[in-house]
């Protein structure tokens, strides 16, 4: 596994990553002939499918590492440019040349072409049911090499209504209306004019390495991850119905059965450890939460009656549980003792049936024990105290801005991505107010926050970007890491309290290419 020794070399006013892991070090420089590429993602892969990048300084130079004994293959990618790979062995000077792209739009993302829509409430509508599990990048955009037509936005927006057996699509996508106006917009000639223009600012961010880990199951959905006690990465497979866990220091995955039906879906989504290390996970497709002991492997099934999409725990151990299909919104509590489920229904959005589900969807518990809980479509934040049920619904500022994940920041705060806007917003409890921050791009589509606990930085997966993002919530300064992986659609994300290393896992539903990673930054 790759650990990060060293990060030298300042000059320019830049600081330039060289990492020295294991048993290679390889140095080299990205050029388009004599022109240094500053930002190109170099990434070394090993034999085992680990694969290490770092961002080229100023000057196009690098230097990479890993722990493979013999020979890797080296890859640069830059915007504009057709990837480059070279085989590499320890020690090595490579010079790495890049050709300009005679095609530069499969490495266009989601984010770059969505852009190309006009903003306003259809454009969010658009974000919000048709990119909520996947990237809209070129696989979705171009149908037999070709850019979609009207009819073929028809096909494939028919399509995707007959699949949505949950009926999680707003009736207000409408197969005629939306094919017409994405034909438009999404022209060969609109989409022509984009530019792929720099994707890494240098200035704007600190050394990096990105560590990406291959998934036993390629066709997987590796839906939620976090760090349990034992330091590894607990992560959830959606369709197998299985939890991976994996040695963050040689990516070793070990296998956890947690679904007592085999012919049932199971459908594992979010996981939450609790005191005694425990881990509760929830099983929306066989409508029950599971607590596994990682020690002995043993599990236990408690049917809850609903198909819950996040679960939390309080300071006294009870589990707590939305339904996302719910209408009006519900919640449930699990006691463990009793094993006693009660159900609550909360401050309801009052979506009519013309705008469908509000879809219940974050939950988070701070430090009194108050439930905070999100509605993706009903765009709300609801506050519910689990001590006296009592509960406070509160409209978000902009209209269709798509709440997702949301997290409490070290001062109480809540922190919501608007998955719809590309805001990020913070609610103050104390004085029941929103402060929205434009993180610099509509089409980011921010799906979950995460807080360094540290220092009180917010993480925000960039999943129509393939990109991490950055804001220090006191200086508001932001910071985007792009991801060497197109597409990566990052759902959930965990940091790790000592090293501030921050993990997520690509998630796009239908499949893309799912890896869990790791990002390191230099403080």
């Amino acid at each position: 596994m790759f650990r990060l020794l060293i990060v030298r070399l300042l000059f320019a006013g830049l600081l330039v990553v060289s990492v020295s892991v294991g048993a290679f070090t390889v140095s080299g420089t990205v050029s388009a002939g004599d022109q240094p590429i500053p930002g190109a993602l170099v990434t070394a892969t090993t034999a085992d499918g680990i694969a290490v990048s770092v961002y080229a300084d100023a000057g196009g130079r690098f230097s990479i590492g890993g722990s493979a004994s013999g020979p890797v293959e080296l890859r640069a990618r830059a915007p504009g440019f057709e990837d480059a790979k070279v085989a590499a062995a320890d020690g090595g000077q490579v010079k790495i040349v890049v050709s300009p792209a005679a095609d530069p739009m499969p490495l266009a993302t989601s984010s770059q072409l969505l852009a190309l829509l006009p903003e306003g409430e259809q454009k969010r509508r658009f974000i919000m049911d048709c990119t909520s599990c996947h990237e809209i990048n070129h696989a979705r955009v171009w149908k037999d090499g070709v850019i979609r037509d009207q009819t073929k936005w028809t096909e494939a927006i028919t399509l995707m209504k007959a699949m949505d057996v949950y009926a999680l699509i707003s009736p207000q996508i409408d197969v005629t209306r939306y094919s017409t106006w994405l034909a438009t917009y999404l022209s060969p000639e609109r989409i022509a004019t984009i530019h792929p223009g720099p994707r890494v600012d240098l200035a704007a961010i600190h050394a990096a390495t990105i560590t990406e880990f291959p998934v036993p199951v390629a066709t997987e959905l590796p839906h939620d991850l976090g760090i349990g006690p034992d330091g590894r990465i607990w992560v959830t497979g959606f369709w197998t119905s299985v939890m991976w866990a994996m040695d963050p220091k040689t990516g070793k995955i070990d296998t956890y059965a947690v679904a007592e039906k085999s012919d049932t879906p199971a459908q594992v989504r979010a996981l939450a450890f609790d005191k005694k290390g425990m881990l509760w996970i929830v099983l929306g497709g066989s409508k029950s939460v599971v607590r596994l002991d990682p020690r002995t492997r043993k599990f236990r099934t408690y049917p809850v009656g609903m198909y819950a999409h996040d679960v939390v725990l309080d300071s006294r151990g009870n589990v707590w549980i939305n339904d996302y299909f719910s209408k009006p919104e519900r919640i449930a509590k699990l006691d463990p003792v009793s094993e006693k489920v009660t159900i609550y229904y909360l401050p309801s959005s009052n979506l009519s049936e013309a705008y469908g589900k509000p879809l219940p969807y974050g939950l988070m518990i701070d430090g009194e024990d108050r439930l905070w809980a999100t509605t993706l479509a009903g765009n709300t934040l609801v506050r519910f105290d689990t001590r006296t049920t009592k509960s406070k619904l509160y409209k978000m500022p902009e209209s269709l801005s798509g709440p997702r994940r949301h997290a409490i920041g070290n001062d109480g705060s809540v922190w919501i991505p608007e998955y719809n806007t590309g805001y990020l917003t913070r609610f103050d409890p104390k004085t029941e107010t929103f402060e929205r921050f434009n993180l610099g791009n509509s089409t980011l589509g921010p799906y979950a926050v995460i807080v360094d606990r540290r220092n009180g930085a917010i993480w925000i997966t960039g999943s129509l970007d393939s990109s991490l993002v950055r804001f220090d919530a006191k200086t508001h300064a932001i910071e985007r890491y792009p991801l060497p992986t197109e597409p990566a659609y990052a759902r959930h994300m965990a940091i790790d309290a000592k090293s501030g290393a921050v993990w997520t896992a690509y998630s796009s539903l239908p499949t893309a290419v799912p890896k869990i990673v790791r990002l390191d930054r230099r403080d």
